[in-house]
């Protein structure tokens, strides 16, 4: 005999307890008044339609607005764990008997996609702002380090010299660009599944367009099927969002660098510090891993949430639309957590100038401004300045790679060498490895090609440039 489909016993305790009554809690929590939303504007189109009249449509809507959280979650048990269900049979107490017709025509579907897209916005829009909040404490920050003159490093090794303004505007861009990113999102996804049914659309002729406006989306999704079985969205935020977060983790990597023993270069307050119980001496910084760590989350989530709708057809599925989106919360609350103390970190950011000049003027960081002055004004080929400042820093190196230790006549002898004459003085040669006059560092015009903080950034950050 082929089954009726109609269900005469409730939900097994396991399923009941393990997982329809955390997520009716959840739904509850987080979804009811985009529900409530999403009811009226029905409601008011019921109204337009003629389904309902006016007055009936006024005490429906003042019955869904009035509807507590209580009330609903009082419907648990009778419902099937649902929470529209829930919602319905509570407003059947305070809705006339008259009110035949309402639900008419309206599957739960598009309204389940269309409140749990109403929430993902909310919180990618929060997540945008504290990013921007980030970008603005990186900014101010910056401002006040244009002369904090620390070493650049490229693989791993002191560069250049540059200042932890110039560093922090990076900063400050990236998290302006991600935030960027997140409002572009937020305009491509905010297209509302309301009226889309089932999934093939309903019969009465419902104004999507109308109810796209009164919810705040730009438009409906074109598609119906889209609208319900496409939860592109989670997969689009969680990939901006994992992608922020590895961008986050290579700047804590530096920072982490340089506060610990081999630079000490930047210092936090007390109250962002730890202590060794072993070395009671040492200040520890656990909030920059905590920081990385949770930048490592998001790309985890990221993952979760991609591979839980992975090999499921296109269609309305509890799996995707609850099961795969069970960590979403998780990935917004991370996010946040993350830029937020990401971003004391950088307004209480100390810097040591001693320390970090003291590394700057150990190492030949200006060297390529030697290797430009030898094709500017000596007319050695480029490749060939190169190679003459390099075997003249490694012949340096064996006694002390210092600057100051490099010395007018080994940097001659090199030029022989290579068959050129050098024609240098030596003020020239020691303004020219001096890293710090080449940064500006001390408010004086940089020489021309040199780096400063001001001027290499490729962008205003906020529409101004600190």
């Amino acid at each position: 005999m082929l089954p009726t489909g109609r269900i005469r016993q409730a939900p097994a305790s396991l399923l009941e307890r393990t997982v329809l009554n955390s997520r009716f809690d959840w739904e509850v929590q987080h979804l009811l008044r985009h529900y409530q939303w999403i009811e009226m504007v029905q409601t008011e189109e019921y109204v337009r339609m003629g389904v309902l009249d006016p007055d009936m449509g006024e005490r429906i809507r003042g019955a869904v607005a009035g509807l507590s959280a209580e009330e609903v979650a009082a419907e648990h048990g009778t419902t099937m764990s649902d929470t529209l269900f829930a919602m319905e049979r509570a407003l059947y107490a305070r809705i006339p008997a008259q009110a035949t017709a309402w639900h008419v025509d309206r599957s739960r579907n598009d309204v389940q996609a269309c409140a749990q897209l109403m929430f993902g916005r909310e919180r990618l829009l929060g997540v945008a702002e504290t990013v921007r909040g980030l970008a603005d404490a990186a900014v101010l920050a910056a401002s006040g380090h244009t002369g904090s003159i620390m070493p650049g490093h490229t693989q791993h090794q002191w560069a250049q010299a540059i200042t932890l303004g110039f560093y922090l505007a990076a900063l400050a861009e990236a998290a302006t660009t991600a935030a960027e990113s997140l409002h572009a999102l937020y305009d491509g996804i905010n297209l509302s599944p309301l009226g889309a049914g089932a999934l093939a659309g309903l019969e009465l002729p419902w104004d999507r367009s109308r109810m796209a406006a009164a919810l705040g989306f730009h438009a409906p999704q074109p598609h119906a099927l889209t609208s319900v079985a496409s939860r592109g969205w989670v997969l689009r935020c969680a990939a901006e969002l994992s992608v922020l977060g590895t961008t986050v983790s290579r700047f804590l990597t530096d920072l982490l660098w340089w506060s610990g023993s081999s630079c000490r270069f930047i210092d936090l307050p007390d109250e962002l510090a730890g202590i060794s119980s072993a070395m009671p001496h040492k200040r520890n910084f656990p909030i920059l891993e905590r920081i990385r760590g949770m930048s490592g989350h998001l790309v985890g989530l990221s993952f979760d949430l991609m591979i839980g709708q992975r090999n499921t057809g296109y269609t309305n599925l509890v799996e995707v639309s609850k099961e795969s989106t069970r960590f979403l919360e998780d990935l917004f609350d991370t996010s946040e957590t993350m830029l937020a103390l990401l971003q004391r970190v950088i307004a209480d950011l100390r810097f040591h100038p001693d320390r970090a000049g003291k590394a700057v003027n150990g190492e030949p960081l200006a060297a390529a401004a030697v290797a430009n002055h030898l094709t500017l004004e000596n007319h050695v080929p480029a490749r060939t300045a190169q190679v003459i400042v390099g075997s003249w820093i490694a012949a340096g190196a064996q006694d002390d790679p210092a600057p100051d230790a490099l010395s007018l006549s080994s940097l001659a002898v090199a030029c022989e060498e290579q068959g050129y004459r050098l024609r240098l003085g030596e003020d020239r040669l020691r303004e020219l490895l001096d890293a710090e006059e080449g940064c500006g560092a001390d408010g004086r015009a940089a020489p021309p090609g040199r780096r400063t903080f001001m001027n290499c950034s490729s962008r205003p950050v906020n529409g101004s440039t600190p």
